[in-house]
């Protein structure tokens, strides 16, 4: 009864670590401001955002994660996740790499990307990008973003890049909640007990019972729970057995008449010590036993002759 106790106790505070370390950290492109909840994970898209510039070049924007878009010689290397890009008459020009942190500022809420393809006239400068993301309740939809300015103004020079999105997933939201946390970490560890109560029946049935074929397979009932259960716990409770025992042997078998200060035997441990060693003194005892035995045997003989002599 005190061991299911103690087990329920163990699982509920486990749920509620889980579901408050959820909870802790920000999401990817989530935000907590003034009291507020700005979550812009709906915006990810499975194609990208299309859009053109001033100049009338098409763009290519996804957020939270990469395009979709296969870029084509953005002078980057391969494999980076590249956030947005312009078609350029020659190549195409990539507007900075995935972000996912949020900020708020005066305008509204930010997302910058920085660390785009180099740019044309400019050294040690790359292409760079803020999104500015407005509250809009009247736009149905994710909205579409807007170049409002470009540097420099010409588009095959342009490398930093001004957009404004317009779309209601800007607006504050409701976030998840503390029982919400609570039951998605509850799944997560009701699957993982679930896995590991699954490969410990298995290996019961195989070596505990000897049994092979699809009879070591797990059954799913109430008593063969219950008996992998109460096999697992006498287990537990021999191996702290075991475990006192070593422990006991170990204390039982250390030094008694140890002199701590020196590090020497007492005087008394020493005379038995000597004593049992002796060899000397071992043949001596011997030895006189042997003349007892001769002497005995001396006055055996003698008084039998003594009565032969009578006869």
């Amino acid at each position: 009864m005190r061991f299911a106790s103690g087990l329920s106790a163990l699982l509920w505070v486990t749920f509620l670590g889980l579901g408050l370390s959820v909870l802790a950290a920000d999401k990817a492109c989530t935000l907590h401001h003034g009291g507020k909840y700005y979550d812009l994970n709906p915006l990810k898209a499975s194609k990208d955002y299309e859009f053109e510039t001033s100049g009338g070049h098409p763009f290519y924007l996804n957020v939270c994660r990469r395009v979709t878009t296969d870029p084509w010689s953005p002078d980057l290397p391969d494999g980076v996740d590249i956030a947005g890009l312009v078609r350029k008459d020659h190549h195409d020009f990539a507007i900075g790499l995935v972000n996912t942190t949020l900020e708020m500022r005066d305008t509204g809420l930010m997302l910058h990307l920085s660390n785009g393809s180099p740019c044309p006239a400019e050294d040690n400068l790359y292409g760079s990008s803020a999104i500015r993301f407005l509250c809009d309740t009247s736009v149905y939809g994710s909205g579409k973003p807007v170049v409002i300015s470009q540097w420099p103004e010409d588009d095959e020079q342009a490398c930093q890049y001004t957009l404004e999105w317009r779309t209601h997933f800007a607006c504050p939201t409701g976030e998840s909640g503390l029982m919400s946390g609570i039951v998605v970490s509850s799944v997560i560890t009701l699957m993982i007990l679930f896995m590991i109560f699954i490969v410990a029946s298995t290996l019961y049935n195989r070596f505990v019972l000897r049994k092979r074929g699809f009879d070591q397979l797990t059954k799913l009932s109430k008593d063969h729970l219950l008996e992998l259960m109460n096999f697992c716990m006498d287990l537990c409770s021999s191996l702290v057995d075991n475990i006192r025992s070593t422990s006991y042997t170990w204390a039982g078998s250390g030094p008694r008449n140890m002199n701590t200060a020196s590090h020497h035997w007492s005087s008394r441990d020493e005379e038995r010590a000597m004593m049992a060693a002796d060899p000397l003194e071992d043949y001596t005892a011997h030895d006189r036993e042997l003349q007892d035995t001769h002497v005995w045997r001396g006055d055996a003989a003698e008084r039998q002759d003594s009565a032969s002599m009578q006869l």
